[in-house]
């Protein structure tokens, strides 16, 4: 029986309210179906429920944060030293230098050139720096453009999903009504003129807009593969670019007063916009579009041309849009009517329950590295100098190093698939969480080793020719460390000495760390050795000689006081949650395990080589990535593969 048109509108309207927010709809009970899990070569690792205080940390306390860490620093911070660091690069490593031209093509060099190759002590600093927040249970924070510190910036993301009708962009940006017995979608956003004034205030000002065919415009077909703007005296054409069989453009007409009407721009809406092109469009087409890039004649008018096209001389900047308000103001804007638009949610607004609470928190890592502008670290990283004669790879190009980025939630959000009725967890979901540290596995080394493009040719202004150090070499490096107490010492030491958790000898993990450029594709695994040297400053000073030299003022501690002192105070301050930290250290050493790249019992080498074969649109032949195929924790990343 033939269904009414009430009964078909009804289903249409009962699939957009299914809607999930996402730049593709996800049916879950599709992900069970893939013969092949997602192959990234990435993970994460969880955040903690509770974050470890500092010694000296008290929530109620009445002093001064400072006067709390000046005191802690004078009663308990007795251990002065500095720990000698062997890096052994396991696969190529590269760190990026200067850039330098040679033929018309951009060589970046190794930090501190071929003849003085260099790990700077900034970047064994970052590292380190990594590891001592996940292994310290420390905050995850939002970045602080004062102070240059943070774990992410706490914006919002984009999306756009022209072509599926259930999503809630369809839903915010087109309007589908039937005409003639037919299904046809208009587009919601208005048109009209971003304008800035002489106070750096935006608005924007409403225009009227036509649809035209390029086979009526036989001198504008050129065009229609291009993004672009032409400007006239009385209008623009806006084209959009290739996209399928698009086959018309938009001619947005002058308004006859730009000074009327005129509808506030919010610096948020601005600079998410900002943040948008410059970490998500403009990486992945360098044809796209920045409105406000007031440098390129091409897009906007500035000056005395702005002036004369606007009629107001307190305008000095102008640029053709399209639109959507909210309570007045400019929800968000675009280049063509189908724009990215931005989630209602930051990513602050996805951090675990209770931690974003917990976020005023000082914690180990601020009290050993530092806290921004309240007091410097008592740590610091020396630069790592090679030991041996450099090795080094062949000249390249490397793959590209591109690869999912926060909009693919299916990755980056904690997913909770159980049955077909459930959905994908997005950045518009309420409740939904992020998945905490980004981490990459380490790579069999005859892949890393692959990490030239073949296809990749001279003129290609994508990437720069590179030249890694090979695996097999030895830099040398020294931590020094001032005034530590006993507990923080020993996170540092756990945070260098891994191993030494994992006591299941027939599961026993080899770990190693990621450093420098291109991990997504193999490069950067490295092996680290320590030892621990500790100071006695009354013995040096008080004792000139020690048996016919200098007195060194060297003391013989074993780390293992050190590190049981930061573990009793960990589980102390823990307490019932500390088996969920226990899971996450678990992750952590699950995603630093150098055995895999050799094959375990667990996994061959040929499904790993596989499974760190980054997805991507164009190359996924099981349709993974599109249908948004979720990616597990490290251990089930692992299993998933093992039963390929």
């Amino acid at each position: 029986m033939a269904k009414t048109q009430a009964q078909m509108r009804k289903e249409y309207e009962m699939r957009k309210q299914r809607g999930n927010g996402s730049t593709s709809k996800s049916n879950p009970g599709n992900q069970q179906n893939f013969t092949k899990p997602v192959a990234v070569p990435y993970n994460f690792v969880s955040l903690p429920k509770q974050v470890i205080p500092a010694e000296f940390w008290k929530s109620h306390s009445s002093k001064d944060v400072k006067d709390l860490y000046k005191q802690h620093v004078l009663t308990n911070g007795k251990n002065s030293g500095y720990i000698d660091i062997d890096i052994f690069t396991q696969t190529p490593l590269f760190i990026g230098g200067n850039v330098v031209e040679k033929n018309g093509e951009e060589y970046q060099e190794f930090f501190g050139g071929n003849d003085n190759p260099i790990i700077p002590g900034s970047s064994l600093k970052s590292m380190i720096k990594q590891v001592l927040k996940i292994v310290t249970a420390s905050g995850f924070k939002a970045y602080n453009s004062e102070s240059g510190v943070g774990d992410f910036e706490d914006r919002r993301l984009f999306y756009r999903e022209v072509g599926n009708k259930d999503s809630i962009y369809h839903k915010n940006m087109i309007n589908s009504c039937r005409v003639n017995g037919k299904w046809t979608s208009k587009p919601l956003a208005s048109a009209g003129f971003i304008i800035k004034t002489v106070n750096n205030e935006f608005y924007v000002v409403n225009a009227n807009f036509k649809t035209l065919k390029y086979a009526d415009f036989p001198n504008l077909n050129q065009k229609k593969d291009k993004v672009g703007i032409d400007w006239a005296d009385n209008y623009v054409d806006i084209h959009t670019g290739q996209l399928g069989t698009k086959s018309s453009f938009i001619k947005i007409l002058k308004p006859t007063s730009f000074l009327k009407g005129q509808i506030e721009l919010p610096r948020e809406v601005i600079e998410n916009y900002g943040y948008d092109y410059i970490y998500n469009r403009y990486p992945v087409n360098k044809e796209a579009m920045n409105l406000l890039d007031v440098d390129k004649d091409c897009i906007g008018k500035k000056g005395e041309a702005a002036q004369k096209f606007t009629g107001r001389s307190d305008v000095t900047y102008v640029v053709p849009c399209f639109y959507k308000i909210k309570n007045g103001k400019v929800q968000h804007f675009g280049h063509g009517r189908f724009y990215r638009i931005p989630y209602d949610q930051t990513i602050g607004e996805h951090l675990p329950k209770g931690l974003d609470g917990q976020n005023g928190t000082v914690d180990l890592t601020e009290s050993i590295l530092g806290r921004s502008r309240d007091w410097a670290g008592r740590v610091s990283f020396s630069e790592a100098h090679l030991y041996n004669e450099p090795k080094w790879c062949e000249c390249g190009k490397p793959h590209p190093l591109m690869g999912p980025k926060p909009t693919s939630y299916q990755f980056y959000l904690q997913q909770d698939i159980k049955n077909s009725n459930s959905e994908l967890n997005h950045w518009n979901t309420p409740g939904a969480q992020i998945r905490g540290y980004k981490l990459y596995w380490h790579q069999p080394i005859d892949k890393a080793k692959s990490w030239k493009n073949p296809s990749s040719t001279d003129g290609d202004k994508l990437s720069k020719y590179i030249q890694p150090i090979d695996s097999g070499m030895t830099f040398k490096s020294r931590i020094y460390f001032n005034n530590l107490s006993d507990v923080e010492l020993g996170a540092l030491l756990l945070t260098l000495n891994l191993d030494c958790l994992d006591t299941e000898a027939d599961k026993k993990k080899s770990i190693s760390y990621k450093l420098g450029k291109g991990k997504s594709i193999g490069l950067g695994s490295i092996e680290l050795n320590s030892s621990l040297h500790i100071l006695d400053r009354a013995k040096r000073y008080n004792t000139l000689f020690d048996n016919n030299t200098w007195q060194l003022g060297e003391t013989d501690i074993s780390k293992d006081t050190f590190i049981n002192a930061f573990l009793k105070y960990r589980n102390d301050s823990l307490g019932e949650n500390l088996s969920d930290y226990t899971k996450m250290l678990e992750e952590l050493l699950t995603m630093m395990n150098w055995n895999l790249t050799k094959g375990t019992s667990e996994i061959s080498i040929s499904k790993w080589k596989e499974a760190m074969t980054m997805m991507s649109v164009d190359n996924d032949d099981y349709k993974r990535f599109k249908n948004r195929v979720k990616l597990g924790t490290p251990s089930e990343f692992i299993k998933a593969w093992s039963k390929k």
